[in-house]
């Protein structure tokens, strides 16, 4: 065990014997509701990640070159990445960022995300951009009756950019997918604005069966698993865990620093989390309930170890646990 990992271990006794409620048995009730309250604070943590700021980059580019070329055919690209490698989160940064700018109408929507719901029928992708823009009644209505409300919204609301998430869905009906490929297409073809695609891997072959759709966007944006092996990954991966660790004490959901960013201890959560920043902070959250359940200062090896078999494994994403191998 490390050494910051056994301060940990130890000072966890102590504090905890220094914080109960005058004598009185802690309510399950007021148990419950630290570890709610330590979870919710844990979930709003915002880290900067190198990763998404290429696609911020990217998506702004997009969305000025769109601004400077309006009326003409507008251009789109994609990023095609694992579950939980930060697309979503890096597009909610972007347009957080371009609404926070002092350049839009009252009322407008600059940024729209359209998340592609599960039925990935055509109908379903204006049904989406209209549900995403708060319009009334977003299903009412036949397709094209739909598409027409959607591009109305867009251009009432002056939207400059426009970005399809879980862009993946439409592969799961192939005899749907080179339809909604047309639409999409069409949409960049009229002039109305640039878009943005947010996938997984099962959507290249939507883009394989579109090529008019794929010859109009730009070079894909990447954002893989970081790769402990690589040196830039590795850096990358132990920023985010320091970031991580620094947060939980500044928000005061812990009391001690855990140590997350000792190359030891990072190197097993890079291992156990396939490089996957949503699988990490899954496990951290799992043993940071446990230790806020039990009361203590920060979270242990064992936390995270408890944490891999209780949610990793659990959950199907590794099949052996980093921090019990021999």
């Amino acid at each position: 065990m490390s050494e910051v990992s056994q301060m940990a271990e130890q000072m966890n006794t102590s504090v905890r014997a220094d914080n109960g409620k005058e004598g009185r048995a802690e309510r399950p009730s007021e148990r419950s509701r630290r570890v709610a309250e330590a979870r919710a604070s844990f979930r709003a943590i915002r880290l900067p990640y190198p990763r998404q700021d290429e696609l911020v980059a990217a998506l702004d580019e997009l969305r000025l070159t769109g601004q400077l070329s309006k009326g003409q055919t507008q251009g789109g690209v994609r990023l095609i990445a694992n579950t939980g490698s930060g697309k979503t989160v890096g597009a909610e940064r972007f347009k957080a960022y371009v609404e926070a700018a002092d350049e839009h109408a009252p009322g407008s929507q600059p940024v729209v995300i359209a998340t592609v719901d599960g039925s990935g029928t055509t109908r379903s992708i204006p049904a989406s951009i209209l549900k995403a823009m708060g319009v009334p009644r977003p299903e009412h209505g036949a397709e094209p009756v739909l598409w027409m409300r959607a591009f109305d919204a867009l251009e009432r609301y002056e939207t400059q950019l426009l970005i399809i998430d879980e862009f993946n869905r439409a592969a799961r009906r192939p005899t749907m997918s080179s339809a909604i490929a047309t639409a999409l297409r069409d949409v960049m073809d009229r002039g109305i604005v640039p878009m943005a695609f947010l996938a997984t891997e099962e959507a290249r072959d939507v883009f394989k069966r579109s090529p008019d759709l794929a010859g109009r966007l730009d070079a894909p944006v990447t954002m893989d698993p970081l790769d402990w092996l690589v040196e830039e990954d590795r850096e990358l991966f132990l920023g985010f865990v320091s970031g991580l660790d620094g947060e939980l004490v500044d928000r005061g959901i812990l009391r001690l620093s855990s140590g997350l960013a000792e190359e030891a201890l990072a190197r097993l959560l890079c291992e156990a989390s396939n490089g996957n920043l949503r699988q990490l902070c899954r496990v951290i959250e799992t043993a940071l309930a446990a230790v806020v359940r039990r009361d203590d200062a920060a979270i242990g090896r064992e936390d995270l170890a408890d944490a891999v078999d209780d949610w990793s494994i659990a959950n199907h994403c590794i099949a052996y646990n980093p921090f019990r191998a021999k």
